[in-house]
């Protein structure tokens, strides 16, 4: 189809489009349009170019809008615990947005969730429906560096801790919440212990909370474990811990990140 074949108003936006799109994108792709052509528009194949555009507008943006094969490269997740009153999964009642990293992308708007029990991030395909449900897909850790929840009422940021690097801060490998980064750092370790009752299996919520002051993580047990990470300044740290009413066996998310910011107010 020639230019000459269109009507002039379809034939002027086209021209004006095509010169428009050939100097924006020329670096980006220098085959697209020779720029010679437009001496002789006669000649230009608008159902040619205007293919080539619009491949190199889908390989320029796919990776924003669609779901890459990468991350569902890992194995069928089943649900284990379908007869469990207690689920090892992450909030499972909470509504939330996710976002996944990969080592090469990142990836918004996943539906994805937390086992706490395996420490497997689980994806969730709404694309597609085997049996009348989505597949649900633990996903390869070897290729997740971490992943975001996104709850009305918090913001969870996890990260992989691997090996030697991590094991020679005193963490073991695996997925914990990057709680608060400062001069002092703070690690959550959300998981699950299983237990039996009435012949069925359960699974108890035991977060794991680790601080560190500079080196290592430590995991905190209780008021003394903490104390004895700030040295000199455990005294001042004490009374804050008084004056805010704070029980460390008791203690939430946003009760310890306080405490943490007032011992990097003293150092």
């Amino acid at each position: 189809m020639k230019i000459k074949c269109l009507p002039l108003r379809l034939k002027t936006s086209l021209l004006l489009l095509l010169l428009l799109s050939t100097l924006t994108l020329k670096s980006q792709n220098s085959n697209l349009l020779n720029i010679k052509s437009l001496n002789d528009p006669g000649n230009i194949n608008i159902r040619s170019v205007i293919e080539r555009q619009t491949e190199y507008i889908k390989s320029s943006y796919s990776e924003k809008i669609e779901t890459a094969n990468e991350i569902v490269n890992g194995k069928e997740y089943v649900s284990y615990y379908i007869r469990s009153a207690q689920k090892p999964l992450l909030f499972p009642k909470k509504k939330r947005t996710a976002t996944l990293f990969t080592f090469s992308r990142r990836y918004n708007n996943l539906d994805l969730q937390y086992d706490t029990f395996l420490d497997e991030v689980i994806f969730t395909d709404t694309t597609k429906t085997i049996n009348y449900s989505y597949p649900k897909i633990a996903l390869n850790k070897d290729i997740v560096e971490g992943f975001n929840l996104f709850f009305e009422d918090d913001s969870m940021h996890f990260r992989y801790l691997r090996m030697p690097q991590y094991s020679e801060k005193n963490l073991k490998e695996g997925f914990y919440e990057i709680a608060y980064q400062g001069k002092s750092q703070y690690y959550i370790k959300h998981r699950s212990t299983y237990f039996m009752r009435e012949g069925l299996n359960e699974y108890e919520y035991s977060p794991e909370n680790y601080i560190s002051t500079g080196g290592n993580f430590y995991k905190i047990t209780g008021k003394g474990s903490l104390l004895k990470l700030f040295g000199e300044k455990s005294g001042e740290i004490k009374k804050f811990i008084h004056m805010s009413r704070i029980r460390i066996r008791e203690a939430n998310k946003g009760q310890y990140i306080s405490i943490l910011k007032y011992y990097d107010s003293l150092i």
